[in-house]
């Protein structure tokens, strides 16, 4: 593929036509003005040569031509007031009578008979015109008048000097002109190196990048186009900002590609390790079986135990194949369900199981006043609450108060108080906003440890995980929780209300758009 022209090499040639472009017109106009100008003044000098000729009377009685008794009109030849090299000629009824020219050391010269014949032409031409006479003369500006005497005079002033100054003239732009082409490459040349100066090193910082190894590991790029190449010109400016504007989203993807291999490895590890305890346990006791000394009720004990791992495996491998469930709708938004639920009925519906799962523990319901109808799936929400409430009992002394609060914020943006207590509502209207509908599940147990809090949310994150496994935890409840609120739209934030050590508990909030109303 032919490359194309740099655009320095562009720039210099268009700089370099300009200026020679200007320089011929320049040249041209200037050659022709004064070679009109100079024109016009030897057109005047024959004009008037030729009118002092009309004005001096003919000879009386014959003579020479300065004499008398020739009967030859009067030679004009060299009289006063011509200048050197004027050409004078008398013609009678068409026929040459007398003339010539005297040079500039004053001798006189004849007419050759070409001259005379060229000037017999210019006869009967009263309007200065140019004609070659030829020889040593050259170009002539010649004009004829006629006498009283029926004789016509034809008077020619040279134009070798008219010509020499326009030449010279000529060969003077021309060489200025070249000397001016020279100067605009040469300028143009430096100025295009300075200016693409800022942009070569655009290309330097580019060129780097596309050198990085940016398809695996992680990777930093420190590159950037420096400011004072952006602040060079506007051109520049708006390549470098943009460069640096993509390098940074380059970044952050890969910085984001990097995270997300690492909590994949981090998933895959943690999932294998999951399945690797249960089938472990079934692996061992399923060699038990193959002894011959093994009696029925100790083989219906470790019967029992291996049914009990095939369920936590099973229920580990149901709760991976939701989140991944959860993880393409979340990049398919239109898949989601968006039936209306009635919020209340689901919370409510929540509570009742957990108070029958945890009789140990204090449960407390508020639903508000207010009607909460969002869009979405009445199943993956009951599961949001579950997991919460599960979360709660699991991981709270017996005794413990759970607090279930609803609220739904008017679109007017009014906050729902507890009409029960003012520090109760308080705490509600933190997450309130208008057209929201908010959950919140707080409790006065021990709170989240401080070490775990950001990462609580993360899959396979667990505060005791002995205890987790032997109350059949997998640590992936609150990971499903947050990814349900966020397929629908919401969020799901957890806090401890007074810190964990102050043993004031921990809430989490969930926060749903409210339905429009029809």
């Amino acid at each position: 593929m032919r490359r194309a022209p740099s655009l320095r090499l562009r720039v210099i040639l268009i700089a370099s036509a300009l200026v020679a472009a200007a320089s011929i017109v320049i040249g041209l106009v200037s050659v022709l003005s004064l070679h009109g100008y100079l024109v016009d003044r030897v057109d005047h000098q024959v004009s008037m040569a030729v009118a002092r000729a009309g004005r001096i009377p003919p000879p009386l009685g014959g003579g020479s031509g300065t004499g008398s008794g020739s009967g030859v009109p009067n030679d004009f030849v060299g009289i006063p007031g011509q200048p050197p090299d004027t050409v004078t000629a008398v013609f009678t009824d068409g026929r040459f009578t007398v003339g010539g020219w005297v040079d500039s050391s004053g001798t006189r010269h004849e007419l050759s008979a070409a001259q005379k014949e060229r000037l017999s032409d210019a006869a009967h031409q009263t309007e200065p015109s140019t004609i070659d006479l030829g020889g040593s003369l050259g170009q002539y500006r010649v004009a004829a008048g006629p006498r009283s005497d029926g004789t016509v005079v034809v008077v020619g002033a040279p134009l070798n000097t008219v010509n020499a100054s326009t030449d010279w003239l000529a060969l003077v732009f021309t060489v200025v002109g070249l000397v001016a082409v020279l100067l605009a490459v040469l300028a143009a040349a430096l100025a295009m190196g300075r200016a693409l100066r800022p942009l070569r090193r655009v290309s330097d910082t580019a060129a780097a990048v596309t050198s990085m190894p940016l398809d695996r590991g992680e990777v930093r790029m420190s590159e950037r186009v420096d400011e004072r190449d952006i602040a060079s010109t506007s051109e520049v400016g708006q390549v470098g900002a943009a460069l640096n504007d993509l390098l940074d989203h380059v970044e952050r993807a890969l910085a984001q590609r990097e995270a997300s291999e690492s909590t994949m490895r981090r998933f895959v590890a943690d999932a294998s390790h999951e399945l690797r305890t249960p089938l472990t346990v079934i692996r061992a006791y399923a060699q038990l079986f193959t002894r011959a000394d093994i009696d029925a009720a100790e083989l219906r004990d470790k019967a029992m135990l291996v049914e009990s791992e095939s369920l936590r495996m099973g229920a580990l491998i149901d709760e991976l194949l939701l989140l991944a469930r959860l993880d393409a709708t979340a990049q398919h938004p239109e898949q989601r369900s968006t039936a209306p639920v009635d919020l209340a009925l689901v919370v409510a519906e929540s509570v009742a199981a957990a108070r029958m799962a945890g009789p140990e523990h204090r449960w407390v319901l508020d639903l508000g006043d207010r009607p909460a109808t969002v869009l979405g799936s009445s199943p993956e929400l009951r599961r949001v609450l579950d997991n919460l409430l599960t979360n709660a009992r699991l991981h709270t002394p017996a005794g413990t108060t759970v607090s279930v609060r609803l609220r739904a914020a008017a679109d007017d943006g009014a906050t729902a108080a507890s009409a029960a207590g003012a520090a109760a509502g308080a705490e509600a209207t933190a997450g309130d906003r208008a057209g929201s509908a908010v959950v919140t599940v707080s409790d006065d147990g021990p709170g989240i440890p401080d070490e775990l809090l950001p990462s609580v949310f993360d899959r396979f994150a667990r505060g005791d995980a002995s205890r987790s496994r032997d109350a059949g935890g997998t640590g992936l409840g609150l990971s499903i929780a947050q990814a349900v609120a966020e397929g629908h739209g919401g969020t799901l934030a957890a806090r401890n209300r007074g810190g964990a050590a102050t043993g004031t508990g921990a809430e989490f909030t969930i926060t749903l758009p409210l339905a429009a109303r029809s």
